[in-house]
């Protein structure tokens, strides 16, 4: 854990993830040539894993970071959002350089930097937003400097379609665009992370990326590095008014596995409650969560039930519930989208969102 001049009862860890950090630094060490989708169940650790990763090679290499958190920006999706918004979240407006007769576009702060005039082109489909992002990139790389760009929960833009029309959806363009920079102009690498893997999945798919984008997997933490973080509370997480012994951390795994937000979660409660109490309340409120999401919904919970039974289903498992396909395929994109359930794309199944799902899944249907 790093010095911090703040002082607190509890730190954020970051455990281990040598694997993890040695993959993403062979990617960006290589001619760009793929879109790497960084996929893997909520709290997870995707996002701090990024973080962490160009925390070090930032120290190491000449970048230029694009990073574009979504969930930030687009907290609550709606169809109100549109191609503007997305203009405003990838385009900064500067107009330092109007003065002197300059139409171009400059980096700054992690997003693409273009003057007001360009602003006003791109908003009426006059200049293309593809362009300017392309030739920033080339500009770049003539300096000897590598371009990353980042995407965080890009499905956030799922529904956007570009100049307010019905016909091109923004996605698609999106990653014709990605291909273009990576596969055949070698100009950046891009990133895509998201923890809606049936999202990634149908834009691989749609988008016709088989042979030019790879899927990683960022899974929860191994048994081995939660016991390594929990017996070591004062070095990973600064925790000094509680130890845990080989018991305890042997049932925050049985509930939670090796979720980092849960345990980070699990942690804080602890300085004033019993763990025993703590892991039973954790397993209810989980329990709740799938009460009230199946409520009503027979279809639902008929869905659960099969899961609840194999713990790992396929779409071949499905066929045995009198459910149409169509009705089918909606309510595991609903399961999936509000984290009830995850969808690994690499091997096309779908399972409980952590232990903690599982267990409340499981406690659903035995009351």
């Amino acid at each position: 854990m790093e010095k911090n001049k703040l002082k607190y009862r509890k730190y954020a860890a970051f455990i281990n993830r040598q694997t993890e950090l040695n993959d993403l630094k062979i990617y960006i060490d290589q001619e760009p040539e793929s879109i790497l989708f960084l996929h893997g169940p909520k709290s997870s650790g995707k996002t701090v894993l990024l973080y962490k990763f160009l925390d070090q090679v930032e120290r190491e290499q000449k970048l230029d970071v694009k990073y574009l958190n979504l969930r930030k920006i687009f907290t609550e999706f709606s169809d109100n959002y549109s191609y503007k918004d997305f203009l405003s979240v990838f385009f900064s407006v500067d107009d330092k350089d109007e003065k002197k007769g300059k139409l171009k576009a400059e980096i700054h702060v992690g997003f693409f930097k273009i003057n007001s005039e360009i602003e006003k082109k791109m908003k009426k489909g006059r200049v293309d937003p593809f362009k300017v992002m392309e030739r920033e990139f080339i500009k770049l790389k003539d300096k000897g400097i590598k371009s990353i760009l980042i995407i965080d929960e890009l499905q956030a833009l799922d529904k956007v379609y570009m100049n307010n029309g019905r016909d091109r959806q923004l996605i698609i363009e999106l990653f014709n665009f990605f291909v273009a920079m990576t596969k055949e102009s070698h100009l950046a690498h891009i990133i895509i992370a998201s923890s809606d893997g049936y999202f990634l999945n149908t834009v691989y798919n749609d988008s016709k990326l088989k042979k030019t984008s790879t899927f990683y997997k960022v899974d929860y933490l191994p048994k081995e590095d939660v016991m390594e973080w929990l017996l070591n509370l004062e070095k990973y997480s600064g925790i000094k008014d509680y130890t845990l012994t080989r018991e305890d951390v042997e049932k925050i795994w049985e509930v939670v596995g090796g979720s980092m937000w849960e345990i980070q979660d699990i942690l804080g409660e602890l300085f004033d409650t019993p763990v025993d109490k703590v892991l039973d309340l954790y397993k209810k409120k989980t329990r709740g969560i799938i009460a009230y999401y199946c409520q009503f919904d027979m279809n639902k919970k008929q869905v659960l039930k099969l899961v609840n039974e194999k713990g790992t289903v396929s779409d071949e498992d499905f066929e045995s519930l009198p459910l149409e396909t169509s009705e089918l395929k909606e309510i595991l994109r609903d399961m999936v989208t509000n984290n009830i359930l995850y969808f690994d794309p690499t091997e096309a199944v779908y399972y409980p969102q952590g232990k903690s799902y599982q267990w409340g899944i499981r406690l659903y249907f035995e009351q």
